[in-house]
């Protein structure tokens, strides 16, 4: 059974299968209990209180605004799965009999077959909640056929973006105003699937961060653009470095390789071996450097290339896929 470590030592189980999936019960130090459930239209008061004790930032973060949102948006947020979503509440359970929500989590459909998911936990509960609460989402959402969930993140909210890239997240789009980042997550796989149809050429960026300088003007150039910004926690988590099939590099028909020094040849190694179809261009970092052996499939974009210039180059090689989804059945050899 996976667990996760909390603070104090405790070990938390992933459910507890006489409650059912979207349950858990733990004790805790001090005879409380902390039960996490799906939500419920009873739950509304507590999740009002549990969001007027945010401050105005914690509510900027979690609503883009630095209001509590009012009583009808928190009652329809209890009704989720009427729409094809779900929610999940955390409350921990005194000794006197009392409760008290400390978290929740959920997610609404959209569009593309993923879901849009949020999550807030209080002050005082930050630090393990938090991630034990979003796992448990996940479980929720691929029993439900859910592949994906996406969010809006805020660049300077750390504590999530570090929460996101701890299970491995894509960069979907990155605005400028405000500095906001859509970002995906796996159910399934430890890296999230393209979101939506294939009507357009896929561009796969491997860049630090999520953040590419000609992003922008690929999307307007007609091309499908997603971002990995690779672990922060260390290499051994890309699929790709491991050996096993990433749904990013499968799905794409166009790999641009930013990633600088040891990690950006890795890469390159890897998703040639692997997929020597997809056709890999490597973003020189420096005046006069050149990466060796590119072979047939691949193509080197100078240092300072204007955007101009760097859609003219993924424009060319895109012009040699004869067909979008030619190679998405493909695996590694």
């Amino acid at each position: 059974m996976r667990t996760a470590d909390l603070d104090d030592g405790i070990m938390l189980p992933a459910s507890d299968p006489e409650l059912g999936g979207a349950h858990r019960r733990v004790e805790l130090p001090g005879s409380r209990i902390l039960s996490i459930r799906a939500v419920r239209e009873a739950d509304a008061p507590g999740l009002i209180a549990l969001y007027a004790a945010l401050s105005e930032d914690d509510l900027y973060r979690r609503f883009f605004t630095a209001h509590a949102p009012p009583e009808r948006f928190v009652e329809k947020m209890t009704k989720a799965e009427e729409r094809g979503g779900f929610g999940l509440v955390a409350a921990i359970d005194e000794p006197d009999d009392t409760s008290r929500i400390v978290g929740e989590a959920g997610y609404e459909p959209i569009g593309d077959g993923n879901g849009e998911f949020g999550i807030t936990v209080a002050e005082d509960s930050r630090g393990w909640i938090g991630p034990y609460l979003l796992d448990a989402l996940v479980e929720e959402a691929a029993a439900r056929g859910v592949q994906n969930l996406e969010a809006e993140v805020l660049v300077e909210n750390r504590p999530m973006l570090s929460l996101l890239n701890s299970r491995g997240f894509a960069v979907l789009d990155q605005y400028a105003q405000p500095a906001i980042v859509r970002v995906a997550i796996g159910t399934t796989n430890r890296v999230p699937s393209w979101p939506g149809s294939h009507d357009r050429q896929r561009i796969l960026l491997e860049v630090p961060g999520g953040h590419w300088h000609a992003d922008e003007a690929a999307r307007k150039a007609g091309f499908q653009v997603l971002a990995c910004p690779g672990p922060r926690r260390g290499w051994s988590q890309c699929p790709a470095l491991r050996g096993e099939p990433c749904p990013l590099v499968a799905g794409a028909d166009l790999i641009v390789d930013a990633m600088p020094g040891e990690p950006g040849r890795a890469l390159l190694d890897a998703h040639r071996r692997m997929y020597p179809s997809v056709p890999v261009c490597v973003e020189l970092r420096s005046e006069g450097s050149e990466v060796a052996d590119l072979g047939v499939s691949a193509s080197q974009i100078p240092s300072k290339a204007d955007d101009a210039m760097v859609i003219g180059i993924l424009q060319r090689m895109a012009t040699a896929i004869p067909d979008v989804s030619e190679h998405e059945e493909e695996g590694p050899n």
